[in-house]
Order: structure tokens, then C-alpha cells, then sequence
């Protein structure tokens, strides 16, 4: 059998382990972004998937283990900030964080967590991003410690006030640009960085 044939024929049949997973996960954020969870059903995943039924409960067994897998893979682990200067890093971290809520839960997924239409969802989101919540009030309370903001700084509150502008102009203007991001940068830059002599 020539080369070519062999080829076409290891693409017959069922699709790799890969291109399943893959397709399950475009189908979930698509359902998560336009309806939130409450559109993310076995039933609808399989449909938006073009893939069986079966073949998502082989995956998943329900649901909630669906999302949660998803969200997973989604988000992911974090990873340290590339080398630069503390602004440098905290852009990166917050430009993760705001990825995270337009390209993971988009429109649909926020609504539902910031209405806890779903506590069960609102749950498992919580716990997926926290590693990322952590790491970025680490960074700054780091940087406190080494003098690189400003003693006062509360780590927590920077964070919060960072997600919470995400949100704000999502509110006012329906959609948030990179432009944005380094505008909340500034105001909030001000009244960390260490007061020059």
C-alpha cells in the first residue's frame, strides 16, 4: 500500500484522544460564553461537539466534572511572570487574570458568577482560579517585602481593585480593550510604587 494510503487510512474511524478533548472543550466555552453554564448540558455539549453522547459521558461523568476539566485545561497552572521590572510583572499576571475572564467564562460565564446563578459553578471557578488569585497577591506581597512597592500596600485589596476594573468598564462600555488594561495600570501604579526621594 503506498505511503499516502496508509496515512488516509490511520485517519478513518474514531478521532484521537486529542481532537475529542479538543472539541468538547470549544464546545463548553462556546455554550459558557453565550448562555453560561445552566447552557453547558451534556445534551447541548454533544451537539455543539458533533460528537456523541456516549462519547462525553466516556469523558465525563456528569456535568459538573465536564466543566471543571474544561476550566482546567483552560486556565491552567500559573507559571512565574517573565523577568522584568515589578510593573512589567504585574501586567503579565494581571493581563493572565483579565484572559481568564474574557477568553475562559466570557460574557455568559461572568454573569453567572457575578449573579452566583450557579453556586456550584461559581464554586468551581473560584477554585480553579485561586492558585492564580494566590500567586498574584504573592508577587506583590513579595515585592512589598523587597521594597519594591510601597510598605502600606495591601496585596489583597490591589487584586481585588484590579479584577473589579475588568469588570467596571464591562459594565459601562459592554467590552474591554488592552488599552484599558494599562490605564487601570497607571491609576493603580501611582499609588503603589515606592514614593521616590
Amino acid at each position: 500500500m503506498p505511503d499516502e494510503a496508509v496515512q488516509g487510512a490511520s485517519r478513518i474511524g474514531r478521532p484521537r484522544r486529542g481532537d475529542v478533548d479538543q472539541a468538547l472543550s470549544l464546545a463548553v466555552l462556546e455554550l459558557l460564553h453565550s448562555g453560561g453554564p445552566a447552557a453547558v448540558t451534556m445534551q447541548a455539549v454533544a451537539q455543539a461537539s458533533g460528537l456523541a453522547k456516549t462519547t462525553v459521558y466516556r469523558r465525563h461523568p456528569d456535568r459538573s466534572a465536564l466543566l471543571r476539566a474544561v476550566l482546567d485545561e483552560s486556565i491552567g497552572t500559573p507559571v512565574p511572570p517573565p523577568a522584568g521590572t515589578v510593573r512589567e510583572k504585574v501586567r503579565w499576571c494581571l493581563r493572565e487574570a483579565w484572559r481568564q475572564m474574557a477568553d475562559v467564562l466570557g460574557p455568559g460565564g461572568l454573569a453567572a458568577v457575578i449573579g452566583d446563578a450557579s453556586p456550584e459553578f461559581t464554586a468551581v471557578f473560584r477554585s480553579v482560579l485561586e492558585p492564580y488569585d494566590r500567586a498574584l497577591v504573592d508577587l506583590i506581597r513579595a515585592d512589598v517585602g523587597a521594597g519594591l512597592l510601597r510598605p502600606e500596600v495591601d496585596a489583597d485589596a490591589v487584586v481585588s481593585m484590579f479584577l473589579g476594573a475588568y469588570l467596571g468598564e464591562l459594565v459601562r462600555r459592554g467590552s474591554v480593550d488592552e488599552q484599558w488594561l494599562d490605564r487601570c495600570l497607571d491609576l493603580m501604579w501611582a499609588a503603589v510604587a515606592p514614593v521616590q526621594d
